[in-house]
């Protein structure tokens, strides 16, 4: 096995996730790797060129959280949901189109990270998401996602959706991509409150994920295209 494993000391911070990057360009993981080993948050990083690396590791070692190259082919995530089912899926992506192709197949991913926006700082904020059981999408991509969207929604086709004023901003900032945090700041409401709305949004598209739910909303027309 050729796994890399960079080992962190736990008193950095509490909260530590074990990360994984399973991907076959050797640039790109190491840069990744190097990166992720910088964060407070991580407590250990390991590297992979691919998934059946992955699976050689004991059971108790698996990664929480497994980040994943979208050019390396989306069979592999579906390898890595069996391999690794607790562990929460990032996916990396050059541009909308890819996460357009990745949602098609029915692969269900916990989050995505754009290549071109790659920084620690984004990193780093993707993590704190996850941790708080959100799914990070950069902003850049939910418009990226609207705007390829705007030929091919079918309103007429799906069950009318009824959603409240207020329900309806909060669908606006979960497309911006913006957290519950940040979507109760914009609101000027509790932080309770703005994840009250957000699941009753998601409740109300039948979505189990803010990724879904942007999806749902550009499909069903409760989304205007720019």
């Amino acid at each position: 096995m050729t796994a890399t494993i960079v080992e962190h000391h736990p008193h950095r911070e509490s909260a530590s996730l074990r990360i994984a990057l399973v991907m076959i360009n050797d640039i790109l993981r190491d840069g990744l790797s190097m990166a992720l080993r910088g964060l407070a948050l991580t407590t250990s990083v390991r590297s992979y060129r691919s998934m059946p690396e992955l699976l050689t590791e004991a059971v108790d070692k698996r990664p929480e959280v497994l980040v994943v190259n979208a050019a390396d082919g989306v069979a592999g995530i579906a390898a890595a949901a069996l391999i690794a089912p607790e562990s929460k899926i990032v996916m990396l992506i050059h541009d909308a189109h890819a996460a357009e192709a990745v949602l098609a197949d029915g692969v269900v991913v916990d989050g995505f990270l754009l290549q071109q926006d790659l920084s620690g700082r984004t990193l780093e904020n993707a993590l704190r998401a996850i941790m708080t059981g959100e799914v990070p999408m950069p902003a850049v991509l939910a418009q990226q996602l609207l705007a390829r969207a705007g030929i091919r929604r079918t309103p007429t086709s799906m069950a009318p959706i009824k959603l409240t004023p207020r329900e309806h901003e909060t669908l606006l900032l979960l497309v911006e991509g913006l957290s519950n945090k940040q979507i109760a700041r914009r609101l000027k409401i509790s932080d309770h409150g703005a994840k009250r709305l957000v699941a009753g949004v998601l409740l109300k598209l039948g979505c189990t994920n803010r990724t879904s739910a942007v999806v749902t909303a550009i499909r069903s027309g409760l989304v205007e295209c720019a």
